[in-house]
């Protein structure tokens, strides 16, 4: 059998969940590919984040400058470059088909606004979330059915995708927990209870729900609680209204993290906060599972399907902030009973790790 060529696509995945995916789908073909006849050529948007052997990487920079490229590139560029590489497979993870020419055709889709209907306050503290809500359904259509199959994250996504694209080729496969070796050891005050949310500052991540919490809150638990963000001034119109309205001592704004860094805090703190309205998967909720940590989520699909079958969980309403409150009390207090939650999907059509989508996808 001849060699093999596949190229992955993430130009513009650079950062918070969109960049783990990308990291670690190359973190695992690269194990993968060994002692296998298969050439892997990634297109990123900045190789001297990766560092995993056996790829050959593309380097596209400006590919978040602007839409006007992330289409160019997308829609015109890659055409010529799959020309000139000639791949067997082409795999874009990040949501749309591109022009290309390739044997076999895949996309992973997990852009969630698609599924979202934008409130006032998105579209007053990022336009781009209220644009992306309309845009995704036409972009996510562009060459749909070009592909052999189309990847999405969770079970909910597969029908609704279904039914609005017409389509009947489309596989779950949920996100890998892929663990680092490394993590940096984070020192916290032993004195409090910590609560850890680590989010990139949009306004659908709802951290107001948390702060509308603290505030509801009896002082004795305020002053025993400190909340760790992944977030500072200066990151989004969001994050700059989060900062200047809620000026409170539990919260600590801690900016952007290292995923290294990221995997210390799971370690250090007590308990994973996630309020976010809109996710198609919700990866810390994945990572704090992996660590066994109590969480505290949203009382939605996505989360529900997430979090699995796992026995220290317990949901709220994300316009609730008195259930929250209240929850977090039990927390502090010791007197919290768990909800847990179980996991009710057929799996028969599932694909639960980067290797079985690897496998499908080399041999489809």
């Amino acid at each position: 059998m001849s060699k093999q060529t596949i190229v992955i696509s993430g130009v513009n995945m650079k950062d918070g969940g969109i960049f783990t995916i990308m990291d670690n789908c190359l973190q695992k073909i690269s194990q993968y590919i060994e002692n296998k006849d298969i050439k892997v050529i990634a297109l990123v948007h900045d190789k001297s984040k990766f560092d995993y052997p056996n790829i050959e990487y593309l380097e596209f920079p400006d590919a978040k400058k602007s839409w006007f490229k992330r289409l160019y590139y997308e829609y015109f560029y890659f055409k010529k470059l799959s020309k000139k590489i000639n791949p067997d497979i082409w795999f874009s993870l990040h949501d749309v088909s591109p022009n290309v020419i390739a044997k076999k055709r895949f996309v992973y889709c997990h852009h969630p606004t698609v599924f979202y209907k934008a409130s006032f306050s998105d579209w007053k503290f990022d336009y781009k979330v209220g644009v992306f809500s309309i845009l995704y359904k036409y972009l996510f259509q562009i060459n749909i059915k070009k592909n052999q199959a189309v990847f999405v994250q969770q079970h909910w996504i597969k029908n609704e995708f279904e039914k609005l694209y017409n389509i009947n080729n489309v596989m779950v496969c949920q996100p890998e927990f892929v663990s680092i070796s490394n993590p940096k050891k984070i020192i916290l005050d032993a004195s409090k209870i910590h609560f850890f949310y680590p989010l990139i500052a949009r306004s659908f991540k709802n951290v107001e729900c948390i702060a509308e919490a603290l505030i509801l809150l009896p002082d004795s638990i305020k002053s025993a609680i400190q909340v760790h963000l992944t977030f500072d001034k200066g990151d989004s119109n969001y994050a700059n209204y989060i900062i200047d309205q809620f000026s409170l001592a539990q919260f600590n704004f801690i900016g952007k993290l290292s995923r290294d860094e990221v995997f210390g805090y799971y370690e250090a703190m007590d308990c994973l906060l996630f309020p976010s309205k809109l996710e198609t998967w919700g990866l810390p909720l994945s990572e704090a599972k992996a660590f066994n940590k109590p969480i505290l989520a949203a009382n939605l699909p996505y989360a529900k399907e997430t979090v699995g079958d796992y026995e220290k969980v317990s949901f709220f309403d994300v316009n609730n902030p008195k259930e929250l409150a209240q929850l977090i009390t039990n927390f502090v207090n010791k007197t919290i009973l768990f909800q847990g939650n179980k996991y009710t999907f057929d799996t028969k059509n599932q694909l639960n790790d980067w290797n079985a989508i690897f496998d499908f996808i080399f041999k489809k």
